[in-house]
């Protein structure tokens, strides 16, 4: 029976990842997205049993495609003489991926919710893994010029990727630690890259435009929010007066996802006092019991708005941070200034 790593075997993991972002050959992207892609799906599809995980191909694609798909459209910093140009993503041409990325971009008007019903979709996601299998999957865990196949063993089976027994523990363990180190990665090598020189000028608000913000304009979203929610904050439970704002359920700093379940609606003084903290067991009992009664309906009109719908995967993440907050003994708002500890009974919920 597998069992979970150690603490010598979790220390020795992120020593690997520190080999790999030091030692590692990146001249194009591809590496950080990968390592991104399997860090999110392994809090997706994962537990903590330290067993391996079987990925199929076609989820790692979609998922690979899915943090590319922000920056395919030109940046432009507005600055004097710079220019609005899709950003470079290695040293040399335009990256394979933005050829079926560029065509679904076009055709479903820029809504990642609208790609899976387009015609080309399938035709679409073969070329992006492909693409995924010819370049990271081979490349990524090359360190010092030698294969260390610590992560999942290579050559991969051509419909999945296998995680190694440990592997997904500790990315969904450690996810924050990744999702820094490989997005800081990425947005080095992009600002390095000479050929972007003459599209970014000195504006900062690059890493916004490539990952999103949890400061994205979500008024929408209200409008969405309000009547499901009678008007009334989520977590005081006291009508809105004035203007709302949209919360995500789950911090934006522990899962960097805009999807439609993961959002309630709050008075500005909860949202801040909450910050980036897991709400308190009410809190998610109330969450689980709106998502019972409303959740297929907050998909669908979510949905028609550009966000990603998957209820099971907002379940599946909730559940591993709370699991993570257990496991780091972690506060958890209740209210104002008020805290306490994540109980480990709110596992017993999901």
């Amino acid at each position: 029976m597998t069992a979970a790593p150690s603490a010598q075997e979790q220390i020795s993991f992120i020593l690997k990842l520190q080999r790999l972002f030091s030692e590692g050959e990146f001249s194009a992207t591809y590496k950080f997205a990968l390592l991104l892609s399997l860090a999110e799906l392994a809090v997706e599809c994962g537990d903590d049993s330290g067993a391996a995980l079987s990925l199929p191909m076609a989820k790692v694609g979609e998922k690979f495609a899915e943090l590319y798909w922000r920056q395919v459209p030109p940046y432009s910093s507005g600055l004097a003489d710079t220019v609005g140009e899709t950003l470079h993503q290695n040293k040399g041409s335009v990256v394979a991926l933005m050829r079926p990325l560029r065509q679904l971009h076009a055709l479903s008007h820029g809504q990642w919710s609208q790609v899976r019903a387009l015609s080309v979709w399938p035709a679409c996601l073969r070329a992006i893994c492909q693409t995924v299998r010819d370049m990271p999957l081979k490349h990524l865990q090359m360190l010092g010029g030698q294969l260390d196949p610590f992560l999942y063993t290579y050559p991969c089976p051509p419909d999945r990727v296998v995680l190694n027994a440990g592997v997904a523990f500790n990315l969904r363990r450690y996810q924050e630690l990744v999702q820094q180190l490989a997005k800081a990665g990425w947005l080095e090598h992009v600002r390095s890259n000479k050929l972007n020189r003459v599209i970014l000028g000195m504006r900062d608000d690059l890493e916004t435009f490539m990952f999103g913000s949890a400061r994205a304009d979500l008024s929408e979203v209200a409008q969405v929010l309000g009547p499901l929610q009678q008007q009334c904050c989520f977590y005081c439970q006291q009508p809105i007066k004035g203007k709302a704002q949209v919360d995500h359920f789950i911090p934006w700093s522990r899962y960097p996802r805009d999807t439609a379940h993961n959002f309630v609606l709050a008075h500005a003084v909860c949202n801040r006092s909450k910050r980036d903290m897991l709400a308190a067991k009410p809190h998610l009992e109330r969450w689980l019991a709106h998502l019972s009664r409303h959740g297929d309906e907050q998909g669908v009109l979510l949905a028609q708005l550009g966000f990603v719908s998957d209820q099971g995967c907002s379940l599946s993440v909730a559940e591993w941070a709370y699991q993570s907050g257990v496991q780091a003994q972690a506060l958890a708002w209740r209210e104002k200034s008020n805290t306490e500890a994540v109980e480990a009974d709110c596992l017993a919920l999901f």
